[in-house]
């Protein structure tokens, strides 16, 4: 009698820690899926913030200050580069940047950036887009009206701006 009752204690017990396992294995999963939403919310969330600086140049209509003011601002930026088409330069000419990135254009707006295609050479520097006397027609007034494109590549990242003289 006394080995059942011992047995039967073992087997109890073991139920109750394998309930016990089994109970924090459902309780892991759950808490598990809830960080996993709330990491791709925080991700989502970022990116959001990261690309709202472009923003202003979402088609919109700017002047030359601003785009002189864009190739200053994100001249160190990596896998990004301005295009700027003047009046007088219609085929337009890159704003220089430190990682002399250059994508070209894509066909349509909307359309996608590839970046293992390099865009064009010659870039200029803010000095030389401000300078007057530049024989390459690449200056940019600074009262000018420019429409602003950007483009995105396939990762949904902004690539490239497009500043067009009206």
């Amino acid at each position: 009698m006394e080995n059942i009752s011992t047995g039967l204690k073992w087997v109890i017990g073991i139920i109750v820690t394998i309930l016990i396992i089994a109970a924090g294995v459902s309780i892991y999963l759950i808490i598990n899926n809830y960080f996993i939403r709330a990491q791709e919310q925080t991700l989502a969330q970022t990116q959001m913030i990261n690309q709202a600086e472009f923003n202003s140049y979402d088609n919109k209509d700017v002047s030359g200050q601003d785009v002189i003011n864009a190739a200053m601002r994100y001249k160190g930026r990596p896998q990004f580069a301005i295009k700027i088409q003047t009046g007088e330069n219609t085929t337009g000419f890159y704003a220089e940047n430190t990682y002399k990135s250059y994508y070209k254009q894509p066909a349509s707006e909307g359309g996608v950036v590839d970046l293992s295609d390099p865009g064009g050479s010659n870039p200029q520097s803010v000095s030389e887009m401000l300078d007057i006397t530049n024989k390459d027609n690449c200056t940019v007034n600074t009262l000018g009206r420019f429409k602003s494109t950007i483009y995105r590549d396939q990762n949904d990242e902004v690539r490239l701006i497009v500043f067009t003289q009206n």
